[in-house]
């Protein structure tokens, strides 16, 4: 065996086991898949339920901690398995889907109104333990619009990450200082004070010169 073979032989060797190494750690750091079944709804038109479960679907697509499976290829799926029951909104029947379409995780939940109030109340279910690994609940009163907040809020959550205190204030859940907000404005007023002295100071000094 000539010392170039041996050569070529240990290069490919290498290669071999680096590839082998990269597959597996590609493999580890894959993104979880993600199908969002179809919610329970009641008190809400057709319409408002596509736009709220469009917002949490592309919120959590934005997200980008998975990988989102659409309605229409879980459909497709489901077609093949002859699965008569694809409107289903139970637990059971998410994770039954979920199951057969071979994704990771499912979301189910529910969209409600009743009067002024609405409410999201979603869960994040792992397929394979059927365990529960994130929830999100939220309620608005007033107009309806004011619950993309809380589903907003439920894309995070569900994602396993925390909303900003911004998101929340505008949510209703949690309450804006207003002391400090006080305190803000008058440092920035201050400042503007102090920064239109010195630039007309400087003037009054640059006219005497002249």
């Amino acid at each position: 065996m000539t010392r170039s073979f041996k050569l070529k032989a240990i290069t490919t060797l290498i290669f071999l086991v680096s590839l082998g190494s990269s597959q597996k750690r590609n493999r580890f750091y894959a993104k979880p898949t993600l199908a969002i079944m179809n919610f329970d709804s009641s008190g809400i038109s057709e319409d408002v339920y596509n736009i709220l479960y469009n917002k949490l679907w592309n919120d959590i697509d934005s997200i980008g901690v998975f990988i989102m499976v659409e309605q229409n290829q879980v459909y497709d799926v489901l077609e093949k398995y002859n699965y008569d029951r694809p409107e289903c909104t139970t637990r059971a029947c998410a994770i039954e889907m979920g199951r057969l379409v071979g994704v990771k995780n499912v979301i189910t939940g529910s969209f409600a109104g009743s009067g002024d109030s609405s409410s999201v109340q979603a869960e994040l279910i792992i397929v394979r333990s059927d365990s529960t690994q994130f929830s999100s609940a939220g309620q608005h009163v007033g107009k309806i619009d004011g619950l993309i907040s809380h589903v907003q809020i439920a894309a995070l959550q569900l994602s396993g990450m925390k909303p900003s205190d911004a998101l929340l204030i505008k949510a209703g859940l949690l309450k804006e200082n207003v002391e400090e907000n006080k305190f803000i404005k008058f440092l920035k007023s201050w400042f503007n004070k102090a920064k239109s002295f010195i630039f007309r100071k400087n003037d009054e000094e640059a006219e005497e010169v002249e």
